[in-house]
C-alpha cells in the first residue's frame, strides 16, 4: 500500500507540472498565439520571422527563467520555428542568437533546444490559448488525443516499475498488472480519439509539416511527434531493457533526448537489467521454481499487460501505413523548399521513421508476448494440469 501511495504522489507531481507550465506565458504571446493560424493559411513568413524575433527574450530575462518558465518559453518559440520551418526556411537563418538562446533554455529544462510532444500537447493552455498551427478542427483533436494518453501512459510506467520490486508470489503482483491495464486503456482511448477525429490526408499532407526538424548549431532537432510518446520505456520495463534487437536499440536511443528527464532517468536505469518478462523467464525455466498458484497468477496478469500493448500496437501500425499512404507521390505543397533532408524526412513518419519500424516493434511485442506464454504453459505442466494457456 506504502508503494501505492509513493506512486500516486508521483503521479500528482507530474500534473502538477503539466498545469504550471501550461498556465505561463514568459513571453507576453497569448496576444500573438491566435495570429499564428491564419498567418501559416497566407504563408506569410515575413510575418512569422517579424514576430519570431519580438518574441524572443532578451539574456536578462533567460537568466531569471526556472525550469517552468523556460519550458513555457521554448513552447511558444518552438511552434513559431516550426510554421517558419514548414514554409521552407531555417529559423536558425534569419533569428539572431536563435541558436545560443535556445541552448541555454535547453539547459535550463534539460530538454531539446526546441519544442518537443510535451511542450506542444500536455504543457500547452487549453482553451483559447491553445497553441496551434492550423487551428482546424482537426489539430485540436490531434493535441487532445494525446493529452487523454500521455499521463495515463506516465502512470503505468511507474507501475510496471513497481512491478520489478514485487515478487512474483505477492498478491500485490495481480493488483498492480490491473492498474497498468486500466492506465493503458485510456492509452488505446486517446488512439482511438485520433483516428476518429484526425483526418489522415490533412495529417499526412499538411498538419506532420510543421513537425519538420530544424537545424540547430549543425544539427536536427525533431519536432513534435507521437513516436516521443514514452512508449518505449513501457517496453522498457515490460520486455526490452534485455532485448538485443539492434534496429529497436537504435530507435529507443534517438528518442531518449525528447522524453521527460523522468521517463530518461527509468529507461537508463533498467538498461541492460532483467525485464519483467526476464523476470519470469528466470524464475520458472532457469530456476524451475516449483509450482505455486500466486505465481501463476501474477503471470496470467502480467499477460494482460502484454495483451493490452499489442491492443494498441496493431492499430497504431494500421493507421501510420494509411497516413504516410497519402503522401505518396505527393509534393505537399513545400516545391520551394531547399533542405532536402527535410524532403527525405517527410517520406517517413512525424518523428523521422519510416512506418516500416512499427512493423519490427509489433513482430518483436508479439515474439515477447509468446515467449511469455510458453513460460505459463511451461508452469502449468509442472502443476500437472492439462489445458493450455490460451494465446500459447
Amino acid at each position: 500500500m506504502a508503494s501505492s501511495i509513493v506512486h500516486a504522489s508521483k503521479g500528482q507531481k507530474e500534473r502538477k507540472e503539466n498545469e504550471v507550465i501550461a498556465s505561463l506565458d514568459p513571453l507576453n504571446a497569448d496576444g500573438l498565439i491566435g495570429q499564428i493560424p491564419d498567418l501559416n493559411k497566407n504563408k506569410d513568413v515575413n510575418s512569422l520571422v517579424f514576430s519570431t524575433k519580438n518574441l524572443m527574450p532578451s539574456w536578462p530575462d533567460l537568466q531569471e527563467f526556472d525550469y517552468y518558465q523556460a519550458n513555457a518559453a521554448i513552447r511558444d518559440i518552438g511552434i513559431l520555428l516550426g510554421s517558419i520551418k514548414r514554409h521552407g526556411v531555417e529559423p536558425y537563418t534569419v533569428i539572431p542568437d536563435l541558436e545560443a538562446k535556445m541552448k541555454h533554455l535547453a539547459t535550463k529544462t534539460s530538454m531539446p533546444p526546441r519544442d518537443t510532444l510535451l511542450h506542444y500537447t500536455v504543457w500547452n493552455p487549453a482553451g483559447d490559448r491553445k497553441r496551434m498551427y492550423t487551428g482546424t478542427a482537426d489539430e485540436h483533436y490531434l493535441i487532445d488525443s494525446v493529452v487523454t494518453a500521455i499521463d495515463p501512459l506516465v502512470c503505468a510506467i511507474y507501475l510496471l516499475k513497481e512491478l520489478h520490486y514485487t515478487p512474483l508470489h505477492s498478491g500485490d503482483f495481480e493488483r498492480i498488472c490491473d492498474q497498468v491495464v486500466g492506465h493503458f486503456q485510456k492509452v488505446i482511448d486517446g488512439m482511438v480519439l485520433a483516428r476518429r477525429n484526425v483526418s489522415l490526408s490533412y495529417f499526412a499532407t499538411e498538419l506532420r509539416l510543421y513537425f519538420d526538424p530544424i537545424m540547430l548549431d549543425g544539427r536536427e532537432y525533431l519536432g513534435p511527434g507521437a513516436v516521443e510518446m514514452p512508449m518505449f520505456v513501457f517496453d522498457q520495463l515490460l520486455w526490452s531493457c534485455d532485448c538485443d534487437d539492434v534496429e529497436y536499440q537504435i530507435f529507443k536511443k534517438t528518442y531518449l533526448p525528447y522524453v521527460h528527464p523522468e521517463m530518461r532517468k527509468i529507461y537508463i536505469q533498467y538498461q541492460n537489467r532483467d525485464s519483467l518478462l526476464g523476470k519470469c523467464y528466470k524464475n520458472i525455466v532457469k530456476k524451475n521454481i516449483d509450482f505455486d498458484p500466486s505465481v501463476y497468477t501474477s503471470m496470467r496478469a502480467l499477460r494482460m499487460c502484454f495483451q493490452q500493448l499489442k491492443s494498441f500496437r496493431m492499430p497504431h501500425k494500421k493507421v501510420a501505413e494509411e497516413a504516410y499512404a497519402h503522401t505518396s507521390g505527393e509534393h505537399h505543397g513545400c516545391d520551394h523548399v531547399k533542405n532536402s533532408i527535410s524532403q527525405d524526412y517527410r517520406a517517413n513518419g512525424s518523428g523521422g521513421y519510416s512506418p516500416d519500424i512499427l512493423s519490427n516493434i509489433v513482430k518483436l511485442t508479439n515474439q515477447k508476448t509468446a515467449k511469455l506464454d510458453a513460460c505459463i504453459a511451461f508452469y502449468e505442466l509442472k502443476a500437472g494440469r492439462s489445458f493450455v494457456y490460451p494465446g500459447s
